[in-house]
């Protein structure tokens, strides 16, 4: 406890400090009182009135009532206490000082210069007086950021500067401006103080942490509506975008009362139509559309590429609605009201702030949508678009044929053309209805389920209906195709057989479903992963059935890193082979690192003996949130130093590391730092585990030297201990023994080039001559295939299965500049 107060002493200090502050002048549940509100608060009044160069600092030290008390002294006790703990004391106190003034100093100039320019913003807020913590706050976390690992640099800014600018956007507060520009100054000063330079190089991410920062910001931008909502700021550009997810139309005896008397006037009948549809299912509608966001949101963490299209087409669609909101109706509108709204430039600004806003976010999610790779059936994708299309259908013929037939309940009685260009307006969120004559109005309790019923109910069932494809409750082989695969897997595989239920995979079935094999099928070229799946006495006849399917639909068939043994089948059919890695097989059983050829593995031993880092063997599922969040930072760290994206098809990520089969295991030091993590994929036969292959390999930068000889050494004592068959270090990609690389031929030639040209990037060589350090037994992996005139079309598929979202100017790049 004493550790950890004195790695926050200055946060820790601050929120006491704010805390007696808050006691002794008597604002601990209102603010300060109004006699003391121009001493200590900022802003461009309070600083004409009070001169007070101090401003900045105090106005830091107070907030507005007790809510926000307890949530700045949370943040400063969490937040800041965590950038205290990566720059330092001092750092930290400086970076509160600066960024404070610099935040106030500059807005307040920023107000000044509008108000010179009668800019409307800086006119509706000159006689504010800020008060906000949060502004010293989110300065010093951004600060901070410049010391922190490349994962966590990238979220904090990102995620930081999305929140910051939506708030603004919807708010529009000074205080909301205010933190914007002192999160700016952090991120300079803290280049400044960790003498690192500025890069307009954007930290390469993983699939996973590409597909997490995505839907965080998709549901940042989702909750931005809802500061409209529930705030009584209505200074921000985006406010009016907000409130059309609000229901604001006015409620019968407000208007009533006030139109007492006028209302045969235009503007108390407008009003009272207005009333008289407000109800249920106005409230109801208003936030639906926010909430698909928000689900989809949750839908693509889960790497659910049905999500990410689905949140295109809301954002398209909200982006349509506010053109329709405040483009057409100001532009074409003859009532009074919607004139109001067409004049001056606020309202263009308004116009493209409001539709750029979600179509960014729609080509955001559009751009990073190879990221999202779980697909779903063909057969739920149909089934839940006949439940949405059929729904709207049922729904709009409900309205059209209840309203014509009952339309007598409406005042005044509508014709089936005003019904039918009313409908539109049904599925909507109620707010744009303020600018537009209503026609007619609902005056039976069936007209009125009925007019507010229909929108509420499509965007009701279309969120059930997304709930299946997002958040199945069945485990990741969630598809049947992959079910069976898995269970035939459970027979026998061969040693990276658990590829096969890999995401990116399609399963093909022999004709007595005792075989299977997964493959990809790019331009045209059937790759498989691995061989076949099942008993191993059935597998010669799958090769054969396999290569008769790809040809029966043109693709030209590749049996990719298979075994040697099924070398003499494919001479018999006429195949050409060639070795594309060696895999390196240990034996547990007689695994010992006694002898002179040991003594560096000995010494990563005995050295983590020393340091008490000790091995961990578990799974994902079971890791602490903070061991998962070590492990997330150092493959975020690995990825970010590569000049190429991360590969896949048979070199798994995070995303395999979650496998619930995959095994996991830590070097753990006595701090409980992580300082380097594998993954182990298991291999069965008949049902038992009988050998455990290495996939995944990260250490933490600055980690104990030799730390993966000790968690390789652990994992093969470990399995000696369970009576394993056998350990794989697994194949790197174009690595081979010396003698074995020897160009020979034209292919040959060609890995040999690629191998050279990838080796400074993923250091496949280099990690295949590590491997020897165990004294494992070579197995040659063997690629087959039918013709050979076709190996340009198979080496281009193999790169794209590798590398899908590289593109071609940028392998150019690579390829001439060596990394």
């Amino acid at each position: 406890m004493a550790q950890w107060i004195a790695q926050r002493r200055v946060s820790i200090s601050l929120a006491g400090l704010m805390l007696v502050l808050a006691f002794v002048t008597g604002s601990l549940l209102r603010g300060p009182r109004p006699a003391l509100r121009p001493l200590v608060g900022t802003g461009l009044d309070a600083f004409l009135e009070a001169h007070n160069p101090f401003s900045p600092i105090t106005a830091v030290l107070f907030t507005s009532g007790w809510f926000e008390l307890l949530l700045s002294i949370a943040a400063l006790v969490t937040l800041v206490g965590a950038a205290e703990r990566l720059m330092g004391w001092w750092r930290t106190l400086l970076a509160f000082i600066v960024t404070a003034y610099v935040g106030a100093g500059i807005g307040t100039l920023l107000q000044a210069a509008g108000l010179l320019a009668r800019e409307v913003w800086a006119v509706r807020i000159q006689e504010f007086i800020i008060f906000d913590p949060f502004t010293a706050i989110s300065g010093t976390i951004l600060t901070a950021s410049a010391f922190a690992g490349p994962l966590w640099r990238r979220r904090v800014r990102v995620l930081g500067f999305a929140a910051l600018v939506i708030v603004f956007l919807y708010s529009g507060q000074p205080s909301d401006l205010f933190r914007i520009i002192a999160a700016l100054a952090g991120l300079v000063l803290g280049m400044v103080l960790a003498r690192t330079r500025p890069s307009a190089r954007w930290a390469r991410s993983s699939h996973y942490e590409a597909r997490s920062l995505t839907a965080v910001l998709l549901m940042i931008t989702a909750a931005g509506p809802f500061v409209s909502i529930f705030t009584p700021a209505r200074y921000g550009p985006l406010h009016p975008l907000g409130m059309l997810f609000r229901d604001q139309l006015p409620r019968l005896q407000t208007v009533i009362h006030h139109c007492l008397g006028h209302t045969t006037s235009p503007g108390c009948h407008a009003q009272l139509a207005l009333a008289s549809i407000n109800g249920p299912g106005t409230v109801l509608l208003a936030p639906l559309p926010l909430i698909v966001l928000i689900v989809a949101a949750l839908g693509m963490l889960r790497g659910r590429r049905s999500a990410a299209l689905i949140a295109i087409a809301v954002n398209v669609f909200l982006a349509l609605v506010a053109a329709f909101y405040y483009g057409f109706l100001p532009a074409f509108g003859s009532d009074e009201v919607v004139s109001d709204y067409a004049s001056g430039l606020e309202p263009v600004a308004r116009l493209a702030v409001s539709v750029l806003v979600p179509l960014v976010i729609a080509a955001l999610i559009a751009i990073n949508l190879r990221h999202f790779t779980v697909r779903i059936p063909r057969r739920s994708m149909m089934r839940f678009i006949v439940t949405v299309v059929g729904t709207f259908v049922a729904l709009c013929g409900l309205y059209l044929g209840g309203g014509w037939l009952d339309r007598l309940q409406f005042r005044p009685a509508p014709t089936f053309t005003q019904l039918l260009l009313d409908l539109p307006d049904r599925f909507v969120p109620v707010g744009f209805l303020r600018l537009e004559t209503v026609p007619f109005i609902p005056v039976a309790p069936f007209t009125r389920i009925l007019y507010q019923g229909i929108g509420p109910a499509f965007w009701l069932v279309f969120i059930a209906a997304t709930l299946p494809l997002f958040f199945s409750d069945r485990n990741r082989y969630s598809f049947a195709e992959r079910d069976r695969a898995r269970t035939l897997l459970l027979e026998g595989g061969g040693s990276i057989g658990h590829m096969a239920l890999w995401d990116g995979n399609d399963y093909w079935f022999s004709a007595d479903g005792r075989s299977a094999l997964a493959y990809r099928v790019v331009s045209g070229v059937a790759l498989t992963t691995g061989g076949p799946l099942g008993r191993p006495e059935f597998a010669a006849e799958a090769v054969r059935q396999f290569a008769v399917f790809c040809d029966d639909n043109g693709w030209t068939p590749v049996f990719y890193s298979v075994d040697n043994e099924f070398q003499p089948q494919f001479q018999a059919m006429g195949w050409s082979t060639m070795v594309v890695a060696e895999e390196t097989i240990v034996h547990p059983a007689t695994f010992s690192t006694q002898g002179k050829s040991w003594q560096d593995v000995r010494s990563s031993i005995n050295r983590a003996e020393r340091l008490g880092v000790h091995a961990v063997w578990t799974s994902w599922a079971k890791l602490s949130i903070a061991h998962s969040a070590q492990i997330e930072a150092i493959s975020e760290s690995w990825v970010a130093d590569k000049k190429l994206p991360e590969l896949g098809f048979t070199l798994g990520g995070m995303d395999e590391l979650r496998d619930p089969d995959v095994a996991v295991l830590l070097a753990v030091g006595d701090d409980d730092v992580v300082e380097a993590v594998t993954s182990w994929m298991p291999t069965y036969r008949e049902g038992e585990i009988i050998g455990w292959t290495l996939d995944f390999m990260r250490r933490r930068p600055g980690s104990m030297n030799g730390v993966m000889e000790f968690l390789i050494a652990s994992a093969a004592l470990l399995m000696q201990q369970r009576g394993i068959e056998f350990m794989s270090l697994s194949a790197a990609p174009l690595a081979r023994r010396e003698s074995a690389s020897e160009a020979s031929d034209g292919t040959d030639r060609l890995l040999a080039f690629l191998a050279r040209s990838l080796e400074p990037v993923y250091g496949f060589q280099s990690l295949f001559t590590f491997k020897q350090k165990f004294k494992p037994e070579l197995k040659a992996m063997l690629m087959a295939y039918p013709d050979p005139l076709a190996l340009p079309a198979i080496g281009a598929a193999l790169g794209r299965a590798y590398l899908p979202s590289v593109s071609v100017s940028q392998t150019v790049r690579f390829l001439r500049g060596r990394g």
